[in-house]
């Protein structure tokens, strides 16, 4: 029997074919992502039919696990499931949020809140099977805490106003030559503007220790992902607090500090859930 478990987000997606008959696991990745949301007719399709390896399988697979971006109504959920049966005829086919993907991911069977923080940030208390509360993100205009797109959009716009050191602005010109006009273009005026602000986290993170002020600035902002976002949850003093996501990774420090400011406690941190939803659809259990 063959399973394939795909974990999409807006930027990629990651394809793990799991052949229960030799016990081993293939994970693909596919450099552009998708979402159920505001995706087009045909998009997914395309996308994963280009894949040789997965196409190879195609009238083979029995059964599909697909964790998405945008999968937040029956609508979206019933779009992702017919542009896959296109491809694999013969599969019963599941499709889930992203956030449940990422708890299942980190946290199993077990309790634990949980937390997405790349491109977006989100969160929900899970207690072993399901999502069972969440806060709302917002998206980067009116929330999405912590995330790299909020993380550049703050920076970005305390360093054009000379909040930050002038060296500092000295060196993101030398690095990305971007004029105000530049900037307010790719922002207001072409798409993607969120994953261009997102772009800009890495030359932060390589100033924070240098920059006291960019050191605080970080641990700021990760304490405003706490304070607006989890604690909400029950129990935020005593489950642990997963963590899936690129910024995670990255400012993992930053993270730990915030939690500890409001008495969290900070459990696993992974860049990509992929792996952990291998392991957990590998476990035998009732159902998944």
């Amino acid at each position: 029997m063959i399973k394939i478990v795909f974990d999409s987000g807006s930027t990629k997606i990651a394809a793990a074919v799991i052949d229960s008959r030799s016990e081993r696991s293939e994970i693909v990745e596919i450099p552009n992502g998708y979402n159920a949301m505001s995706g087009c007719d045909g998009d997914l399709s395309s996308l994963v039919g280009a894949v040789a390896s997965l196409a190879d399988v195609s009238s083979d697979v029995s059964f599909i696990y697909y964790y998405g971006a945008g999968c937040a109504t029956s609508e979206a959920c019933d779009r992702v499931v017919m542009e896959l049966q296109s491809i694999f005829p013969n599969a019963r086919i599941n499709v889930h949020s992203d956030m449940l993907g990422a708890a299942r991911a980190v946290c199993g069977d077990n309790s634990g809140i949980v937390g997405i923080l790349g491109t977006g940030s989100n969160s929900c208390l899970y207690d072993g099977r399901n999502v069972v509360d969440n806060v709302s993100p917002l998206g980067y205009i009116l929330g999405d805490e912590g995330s790299g797109a909020v993380i550049g959009r703050l920076f970005i716009g305390q360093l054009f106003k000379g909040r930050f050191p002038q060296t500092l602005r000295e060196e993101f010109d030398a690095e990305f030559n971007l004029a105000v006009g530049d900037i307010i273009t790719r922002v207001y005026r072409q798409p993607g503007a969120n994953r261009f602000l997102a772009s800009f986290a890495p030359f932060i993170a390589s100033r924070a220790v240098r920059y006291p002020e960019v050191e605080e600035f970080l641990y700021n902002e990760f304490c405003r992902y706490v304070s607006h976002n989890l604690l909400h949850y029950d129990g935020f003093d005593r489950l642990p607090v997963h963590f899936v996501g690129s910024i995670a990774l990255n400012f993992k420090d930053y993270i730990t500090r915030a939690l500890g400011r409001y008495g969290g406690h900070l459990g696993m941190v992974t860049s990509a859930p992929i792996h952990g939803l291998v392991q957990y659809h590998t476990a035998d259990r009732e159902s998944e």
